[in-house]
């Protein structure tokens, strides 16, 4: 790979889009989000009771200043770990603020056994909140925890050097070094190195010319659907076809058609809930399903219709099947059928229409 092969994915990663909810849900899917989340109140736990012992017998300075820090450290850590334990998974604006707080706390921790070697040597407890960042969020966070990191290092290097009476400058440096090849530089390229495997992993899951879920994403997306679906919803699944698609491509070229495919899939995307799961099911073919109220499908359905035929260049309209089912045991590709065999017959019935089943039992 050239130089400038190198240079356009370092300027992908720098740009690439949050992509927080996506992990959380590939974790969701394999049923290890609770176990993480368990494990990372735990560390927060472990570190507020430690710090709470060291309230009462100061491993370092004792004096009050000193005490009252470990007991800001202790209060800190613990409520950080009872926000991971009892509420949901945070929001991405949620989760920085955490990593913010808790690189605050770490370094503190540090800083208050009042000796620089000590605090130099606890910074690289500081890879915990960048191995949190390298998974969960982009490179423009882990620059702002780097950063962090490096004000750290070099402040505490600062301190050890004025403290130190013999080589003190090369003691500092030295050490200085040391911490930030750990903090600083090792995170990075392995946040790069995951960027890349996570890309590969996503595009197996992904349509890439409407970047809609394709069929083998369908399985990961329904689990994430499922999860959040309020009570009593029903499983509803609209299968829509562009009407006349083959034309579009034999008179237009099969460049219009994939611009038409796109246009349609974005109007989809759209016109549905936020968490409802969009697939490319297959040509010319879009799968729709949520669970939402029965009653709601039709109009969900009928805006998908009106959104597709609005006016564009050139213009296509669709036909829709649309099965719902409030059976909590059925299988999804019972409802995929139905919704099927309706799309067939709103094109039977000269398409631009939603056919509705009258419900999967």
């Amino acid at each position: 790979m050239g130089d400038g092969a190198v240079g356009d994915l370092l300027l992908q990663w720098w740009r690439q889009r949050d992509e927080y909810q996506w992990r959380i849900g590939f974790l969701r899917s394999r049923g290890l989000l609770p176990v993480l989340r368990w494990l990372i109140a735990g560390i927060g736990a472990t570190m507020g009771v430690l710090s709470a012992v060291n309230v009462v017998l100061p491993p370092g300075a004792d004096d009050t200043v000193f005490r009252l820090g470990w007991a800001v450290v202790a209060v800190g850590s613990l409520a950080w770990a009872a926000r991971w334990a009892f509420l949901p998974w945070p929001t991405a604006r949620e989760s920085a603020v955490l990593v913010g707080c808790v690189d605050v706390l770490m370094t503190l921790s540090a800083l208050l056994f009042g000796d620089p070697n000590l605090a130099m040597s606890g910074i690289p407890i500081l890879l915990c909140a960048g191995g949190y960042v390298v998974f969960f969020h982009g490179p423009r966070l882990h620059l702002a925890h780097i950063a962090w990191c490096t004000v750290s290092v070099v402040g505490i290097a600062v301190w050890l050097a004025a403290s130190t009476p013999d080589y003190g400058v090369q003691v500092a440096v030295s050490r200085a070094v040391i911490a930030l090849l750990v903090t600083v530089c090792i995170l990075p390229a392995l946040q790069f190195g995951f960027w890349l495997l996570q890309g590969s992993s996503k595009q197996s899951l992904t349509d890439p010319l409407t970047e809609l879920t394709n069929r083998r994403g369908l399985a990961v997306s329904m689990q994430r659907l499922n999860e959040a679906a309020p009570t009593g919803a029903d499983l509803c699944a609209l299968l829509i076809d562009v009407d006349g698609f083959k034309r579009v491509n034999d008179t237009l070229g099969h460049a219009v058609g994939d611009e038409v495919l796109i246009r349609t899939a974005r109007r989809i995307r759209q016109s549905v809930r936020g968490d409802a799961v969009v697939v490319r099911w297959g040509g010319e073919e879009f799968l729709v399903v949520d669970r939402i109220p029965a009653q709601q499908a039709g109009k969900v359905a009928e805006r998908i219709r009106a959104a597709v035929s609005a006016p564009a260049q050139p213009p296509v309209t669709v036909s829709i099947g649309l099965a719902t089912c409030t059976r909590p045991d059925l299988d999804l590709i019972d409802v995929i059928t139905a919704a099927d065999a309706a799309m067939y017959e709103a094109k039977a019935r000269g398409g631009d229409r939603v056919v509705v089943t009258a419900g999967v039992r």
